[in-house]
């Protein structure tokens, strides 16, 4: 015991130390003005978001005789990556860095009144930009300014930017459908975690709502942002359908393979967990057992009423985004230096995914894709997600860009597997029976307008009943050629970007290019992304 008390200690040491050299996201000058007189706000720079495009505008909003602020004035302004006030259209949110009421500084934010026209607006939150003390549901962290979160929370709590939060052990935001809670994480918030063992979990039926922006991201980290494996990561749990139950189950809950006290799985296809957005997940990963890990990021069972946009998995040291089920889909993905597979899922994922980054380290990495549907094979439902606009970019260390096996499908489109020792592998028998052959596909395992540039560019596993080379090339607007990047990016002259096909699915952006980004100006992973190389 009192060696445990001596390693808690000086792991506190160590975090409070860490937590001193970490630099936050400050605010020498406002971003937002308030005349009590007049009962005018002035934001003189608004983003306003759309996808991986944005606006900006100055505005002025009016105090009305409730608590209303209306807009009175918006007027284009120029595109800056200065600290600035964001309109998020997604979750209706004014979000405000730093306003200064008197002499005190806030962060303020608003939301949308909806159906108002002129546009209005009520406070949701004003917040000091202050340390004031650790909230009720909190501890006194190792430092100045830091707060402990532990156990299982079963209320609504807010996390605000002027704490450094320190995770302590598995923290549980609700129970299992049960005393539901939403997690909300502000703007610039940073959130560590000490070691392997503390994780951020988000139970069936309770929501995180983690809305960053493009200049103040949400971070979640270890703490010396050194090595994979620093933290567990973060995973989300829902109610929307898995397989792995025996057939004519009416509900079907399974276990988590690496904490088998908590279940996944329902009936909800379009249950919804909440938002996360601008959203960094840094050194992440945990081996609880051998081969049953945590993941950067893991969406168990996640409804395809949950909103997974920009988001950043770096340093894992197992996959980077891992979907268990679920019908979630995502856009504006980056996954760096991941250390095993970058996107990986099984257990009848049916969501989808545009707008995909995958860059290996030179050093470390497995697989770009591992698809599964079940180990049994042919479970319904069926993993069959769509995916389009990847970029996945390999090292001679890793194997393949994309395995697909145990029977999964996929809709693969607009996407590009370069830099892997193999692009792509079909392996197992239900896996090719799933496909149907060459020349009369089922349908439900294809990929069209996708380039492939690999050491080898096809591999056959077990149970092949054709050969993948012909699967691809039978298939519409697929090429093996250089794709000419300049890095992730497309390059002058590269036939990615216009060799591109709209995808028949009401989640998708139409493109006609290939590939994560549109062309060699179209880098939506500036600002609000960790470094990477």
């Amino acid at each position: 015991m009192n060696k445990l008390k001596q390693f808690q200690t000086k792991l506190q040491v160590v975090t409070a130390l860490m937590l001193s050299t970490v630099a936050f996201n400050g605010h020498a000058v406002a971003t937002a003005s308030y005349d009590p007189a007049s009962g005018i706000v002035d934001l003189p720079v608004v983003e306003v978001l759309n996808g991986a495009s944005s606006s900006f505008f100055s505005a002025q909003l009016q105090l009305t005789g409730g608590s209303e602020l209306e807009l009175i004035s918006a007027n284009a302004g120029s595109a800056t990556q200065e600290q600035r006030n964001v309109f998020d259209g997604t979750t209706g949110a004014v979000h405000i860095p730093s306003i200064v009421v008197g002499v005190d500084d806030f962060y303020a934010k608003l939301k949308i009144v909806p159906g108002s026209d002129p546009l209005r607006f009520t406070v949701d939150q004003l917040v000091s930009n202050n340390f004031e003390g650790c909230p009720s549901f909190s501890a006194a962290g190792p430092s100045q300014g830091s707060c402990f979160l532990s156990g299982e929370i079963t209320s609504d709590i807010t996390l605000t930017k002027n704490i450094q939060w320190i995770l302590s052990g598995g923290v549980f935001i609700g129970g299992d459908n049960i005393n539901q809670a939403t997690l909300t994480v502000n703007p610039g918030t940073h959130i560590f975690g000490q070691q392997g063992a503390d994780f951020l979990w988000i139970r069936r039926g309770s929501k995180i709502m983690s809305e960053g922006t493009p200049d103040n991201p949400v971070v979640m980290s270890g703490p010396l942002q050194q090595t994979a494996g620093e933290w567990g990561g973060l995973v989300i749990t829902g109610n929307a359908p898995v397989n792995g139950c025996n057939e004519g189950v009416a509900l079907c809950e399974i276990p988590f393979e690496a904490v088998t006290s908590e279940f996944l799985g329902g009936n909800n296809p379009t249950d919804n967990s909440g938002v996360v957005k601008y959203t960094q997940i840094l050194f992440a990963g945990f081996a609880v057992r051998p081969n049953e890990e945590l993941n950067g990021l893991t969406l168990n069972a996640v409804g395809s009423g949950t909103v997974i946009d920009f988001v950043h998995v770096h340093e894992g040291l197992d996959d980077g985004v891992e979907m268990f089920g679920g019908t979630v889909q995502m856009k504006h993905l980056v996954l760096t230096n991941i250390g095993d597979d970058s996107l990986d899922w099984g257990l009848g994922w049916t969501g989808g995914a545009q707008y995909v980054l995958v860059k290996q380290a030179a050093d470390d990495g497995d697989r770009g894709i591992e698809a599964d549907n079940n180990k049994s094979g042919d479970l319904l439902p069926r993993s069959n997600p769509i995916l389009s606009n990847m970029t996945l970019m390999g090292a001679p260390v890793s194997t393949q860009g994309a395995l697909l096996r145990r029977g999964t499908g996929a809709n693969i489109w607009n996407s590009v597997f370069t830099g892997f020792p193999t692009c792509l592998m079909i392996d197992g028998e239900p896996t090719f029976a799933n496909a149907g052959a060459p020349g009369n596909l089922s349908g439900d395992l294809t990929i069209q307008h996708s380039f492939v540039d690999c050491d080898t560019n096809f591999a056959d596993g077990e149970g092949a009943t054709f050969n993948t080379a012909d699967w691809f090339l039978s298939q519409t607007g697929n090429s093996e050629e250089n794709p000419l990047l300049n890095g992730f990016l497309p390059a002058s002259g590269s036939p990615l970007t216009l060799s591109g096909t709209a995808v028949n699915d009401a989640f998708f952006d139409t493109v006609d290019y290939v590939g994560a980004f549109r062309d060699e100006d179209d880098d939506w992973t500036e600002e609000w992304t960790f470094e990477f190389n």
